[in-house]
Order: structure tokens, then sequence, then C-alpha cells
């Protein structure tokens, strides 16, 4: 079998001393030899005194079927930790906003609660998914003890572990480069610490795991996973919560997409006043009719926009609105398209350009 003769020769004399396996094993391993070499020269031993070979179970898929779980509960553990970071991000950037580390320009507030709602999804598929398998993974594992030492399990955690000590020590980092540089804000520091949480959170786990199971009290290591599974579970359901609290639920998300819907309808029908007050030496048209390739109607209710002519180059386009517009994005509260809830009119001036809805200048 390719084994050592001084190992082979040590285990036949010492079983022959009477020495017990356990104290055999203790012994080699104390010197440096593995594991999976001291059990081959015990079962060659065993072999030699039976005069019979040792079976070896035929291959069930078990690797595979293992290996298959750890990399779901890996790939759920990176999609519910990304998603969870994400939605603190976003929810501090509403809380925090800088504008000195802002750009100047940044999209429409559609953009905003699309990234959040689809954070919250991320989260809420799957984070339950990783705990109902973590805790098949962990009942198994304690079913099966051998499995606890299998390399597809070792390969993989110290794969989440290298990913998690890199990002780790890259937000050190970050954070060092910008304190040097007078940019710690209090918003920055605020997402430095979710990183921190979570990446530290992720690597003291799994870190803590890949002890041997004798080091560890089996009701010692069931404490810890039950603590850290309802820490885990109870700060994901406060930033979920803190989610819904800032986009609302499906039907104020259906509300608000109406409303910037119908700002749209207004931008694009002033574009055109626009440009036909140009194109006919300052006049206005009189009716929206003779407006062409342009939403004339509310996109829910089907009733007409109100256009009403005023003096000179100005003109009055009203809809009616199912929330404020700070619900889309408290930062545009001095839009031009700045709207409550219910009618609403906007004077515009056809020879001023009028601000695209999508584009803003924070405050």
């Amino acid at each position: 079998m390719g084994m050592d003769s001084k190992i082979q020769e040590f285990i036949d004399r010492a079983k022959g001393k009477g020495a017990s396996d356990q104290s055999i094993v203790e012994m080699l391993t104390g010197r440096g030899w593995p594991d999976k070499e001291v059990h081959e020269a015990l079962a060659v031993h065993y072999e030699r005194l039976t005069e019979i070979k040792i079976p070896s179970r035929g291959a069930t898929g078990t690797g595979a079927k293992d290996a298959f779980f750890y990399l779901l509960v890996f790939s759920t553990l990176a999609t519910w930790t990304i998603g969870l970071g994400s939605l603190s991000f976003s929810l501090i950037d509403r809380w925090l906003a800088d504008s000195l580390f802002s750009s100047r320009y940044t999209y429409g507030p559609e953009y905003e609660m699309y990234s959040i709602a689809s954070e919250i999804a991320s989260v809420l598929v799957a984070f339950p998914v990783y705990l109902l398998l973590s805790r098949a993974v962990i009942r198994d594992g304690r079913e099966n003890p051998g499995k606890l030492s299998s390399p597809v399990r070792k390969w993989l955690t110290y794969m989440a572990l290298v990913i998690a000590a890199g990002v780790f020590i890259g937000d050190l980092i970050t954070v060092l480069a910008y304190f040097l540089r007078g940019e710690a804000t209090s918003r920055f520091l605020a997402k430095a610490l979710v990183v921190l949480l979570l990446s530290g959170g992720v690597f003291f786990y799994y870190f803590s795991g890949l002890r041997k199971p004798e080091e560890v009290p089996d009701e010692a290591a069931r404490r810890k996973d039950n603590w850290l599974a309802g820490l885990s579970a109870t700060a994901v359901a406060v930033m979920v919560i803190l989610g819904f609290v800032q986009i609302g639920g499906p039907s104020t998300q259906r509300m608000v997409r109406a409303d910037q819907r119908r700002i749209q309808d207004l931008f694009q029908l002033s574009m055109q006043i626009g440009t036909r007050s140009k194109d006919g030496a300052g006049q206005l048209p009189q009716h929206l009719d003779e407006l062409r390739d342009v939403a004339l109607a509310d996109p829910l209710t089907r009733a007409q926009y109100e256009y009403r002519v005023l003096d000179g180059n100005k003109y009055e386009l009203c809809a009616t609105f199912s929330t404020t517009s700070s619900q889309g994005n408290g930062r545009r509260s001095r839009s031009t398209w700045s709207h409550p809830a219910g009618r609403t009119c906007f004077q515009l001036d056809a020879a001023q350009t009028p601000e695209n809805p999508q584009i803003f200048l924070p405050d």
C-alpha cells in the first residue's frame, strides 16, 4: 500500500505490547503524522492479523451530494449577505446624505426604489433557504461525524474564509485611506461598519466551525449555532422592515410607479409644446390633441391631462397624483416636478427647456 515502514513497524510492536488503537493514533498524530496515514497503517496491521482484506464500501454518491449541499449553502450565504449589505447601504444613503461626496447628477427615484426592492427580495428568498440548508447540514454532521472532516466541506469553508478575510482586510484599508484623506464621513463609516460586521461574522462562524468535533462539546456547538441563527434572523428582520418602511408595500409601489409615469408623460408633453412653440414662431398649441406620439391621458384612470394656455409663452399642465413626490425620493423636494397627492398643476415656460425628471440636482 506504499505505507512507510517505520510507522508500520511501530504500530506492529505497539500492538504487540498491548497498546490501544486510540493511544497509538494520539502518539503518531502528536508527532506530526496525518490522521489518514495513521488509520491506513492500522488497517494494514489488522489485515495482516486477520489475513482478510478490509472491505471497501462502494461509491454511493455521498461526496457529490455533500458538495451540492455545501455549494448551495455558501451560494445562498453570499446572496443574502450581499443583499443585506446593499440594503444597508441604500438606507444609509437615504438617512445620511452627503452632497459633498455625491454625484452632481443621478437617476430618478424609481432606480433607488427598484434597487431596495431587489435587495429585500434577495434577502427574503436566500436567507430562509440558507437557514434550512444549514440546519440540514449541521444535523447530518452530528449524525455522521466523519462528514465534518470531509475534504469537500473543508475546501469550500476555506474558500468562504478567504473571501470574508479579503473583504474584512480591504474594508479596514479603505477606512484608513479615507480617514487619512479627510473623507471619513458618518455615511462612509456606517457603511464600513456594515461590511466589517457581515464579513467578520461570516469569518468567525466558519473559522470556529473548522475545529475538530471532539474539541467542541455538542451542547456548546448547538448553543452557538442557535445564538448566531437568532442574531442573524433578527438583523435580517429589522433591515427588511426598515426597507419596507422606506419604500412601502407593493400597493404603495404601484401608486408611486403610476405617479412617475404621469410625470414622464407631462415632461414629454412639455417638450413637444416647446418644440411646437419654436416652430410656430412663439405660438402655443391650443389643445393637447394637436400633439402626436405622446400620452395624453392618465395611465390608470384614462382621464385626459389638463392643459391651459397662460400669458405669453407660459402654460399649465395638470394631473392627479396618488402620492407625494417625497415618497419616491425625499431629495427631490425642490424639483420642478415636485407634487403633493391629489390634483397638481405645473406652470411652465415654452421658451425654457423643462427639467428632466430622470436627472436632478440634489439639495
